[in-house]
């Protein structure tokens, strides 16, 4: 992830609790901050996806200066391994 990419993850720490998060990794070495996040859980994991791009869409709005508007893509690794994400850690 380059510094100037935010990445959208969806996580369910509790079963049918589905979170999303904005993460930007500052430096190479350094683990993905939170740039954003959930409020509260989501009902689905499309309904957390659709919430984070939502956002992920507000955050590119607000960087656009008079010109158009960006394309939003989101993607989730499938492999991403969630286990430790209630301490804000990602393991690849």
């Amino acid at each position: 992830m380059s510094h100037d990419n935010i990445e959208l993850m969806v996580d369910e720490p509790i079963p049918g609790h589905y979170y999303w998060m904005l993460l930007k990794e500052e430096t190479p070495d350094h683990h993905p901050q939170a740039v954003d996040y959930a409020q509260g859980p989501l009902p689905s994991y499309s309904a957390a996806m659709m919430a984070g791009i939502a956002a992920l869409q507000r955050r590119a709005d607000e960087r656009a200066e008079g010109g158009s508007v960006p394309v939003v893509m989101a993607f989730v690794d499938p492999r991403a391994d969630f286990t430790d994400s209630h301490r804000g850690g990602l393991h690849h």
